[in-house]
């Protein structure tokens, strides 16, 4: 009984243990959790999902505070974005913002700072990300560095050519969930999701060729960015440029690219109602700054409504 007893597992008691174990003739278990299961392990089942009709919505965290990312994940949408190229995020931010994220229940993005920041993608490929997303390519060169600084040169989607860097990985599933580290080597290309961002001219002109490499799961429009690379932010005004038939073409050259390549199109954009048929399934469709600005300069006015109507009724 004393041998039974000792194993007590936290928040369980030793008695209560080993009269369980008499009650059954068994030895209890060491543990009365399930197996951690790494969230970055169904990766490519969320991936593939979206090539099968769903449609995942996400949104952007530009504030840089953990207690919001994890309160947007825990709200209920699909991914996070987590923007290291426009935000104050350092290394050990980004460590805690992934972790906020997962704790919530969401994927975790990273946008990094482009295709030559090899730096930032392994960052956040060692820390724990889900995918990264790589704004600002031209080419497909540019996108083939990109997918090459995600990738091991072992197996899988983009191994070939890939260049992302072994260590003893920081990632919060190591060694759990991935069982030992050149276990994860030979089979964590599949875990790491790799979007690039068609913001820039060039991209929208070389979209096809961008579209064909190997290891690219997502393609993503950034629609300020283009309009104005294109010019119509000029020509046109802003927002009036995203109603510019040219703008209206060119989403639709990304979306006959991505649906020729059986890449995903992704959109930063909250109108579904007219990207979801042309066959998006990536959404940016939110971001945690623009929400509080908005609610709180929403409740405001209400209150300040509020305010007036009590001080005008005192001086009745």
């Amino acid at each position: 009984m004393l041998r039974y007893a000792s194993r007590a597992v936290v928040g369980v008691g030793a008695s209560t243990l080993a009269t369980t174990a008499f009650a059954d003739g068994k030895e209890p278990p060491l543990s009365y959790r399930p197996p951690f299961v790494a969230p970055q392990s169904t990766n490519a089942a969320w991936v593939q999902s979206m090539k099968e009709g769903k449609a995942m919505m996400g949104c952007a965290v530009n504030s840089s505070s953990s207690l919001v990312a994890e309160i947007c994940a825990a709200t209920g949408f699909d991914f996070l974005l987590i923007d290291a190229q426009h935000s104050a995020v350092n290394p050990e931010t980004l460590r805690h913002l992934l972790q906020a994220c997962h704790a919530g229940g969401a994927k975790a993005f990273v946008r990094v700072g482009g295709h030559n920041d090899r730096v930032g993608i392994q960052q956040a490929c060692d820390l724990g990300a889900d995918g990264v997303l790589v704004p600002c390519v031209r080419t497909k060169a540019d996108v083939e560095l990109a997918v090459s600084c995600c990738k091991y040169p072992m197996s899988g989607r983009g191994a070939v050519g890939g260049t992302r860097s072994v260590f003893v990985n920081l990632r919060p599933q190591l060694p759990g969930g991935f069982g030992k580290l050149f276990d994860y080597v030979h089979n964590g290309n599949p875990t790491v999701v790799v979007a690039v961002q068609i913001e820039t001219k060039d991209a929208l002109e070389n979209v096809e060729e961008i579209c064909s490499v190997d290891g690219l799961d997502i393609a993503f429009i950034g629609p300020g960015d283009l309009a104005v690379d294109m010019g119509l932010g000029r020509e046109c005004g802003v927002p009036a440029c995203w109603g510019d038939p040219r703008f209206g073409a060119a989403v639709g050259k990304v979306a006959a690219a991505c649906k020729a390549s059986g890449v995903i199109g992704g959109f930063w954009n909250s109108g579904l109602e007219g990207t979801i048929p042309q066959g998006f399934r990536f959404f940016v469709v939110d971001d945690d700054v623009c929400a509080m600005q908005e609610t709180l300069a929403k409740n405001l006015v209400g209150f300040q409504e509020k305010r007036q109507t009590a001080l005008a009724g005192l001086a009745k």
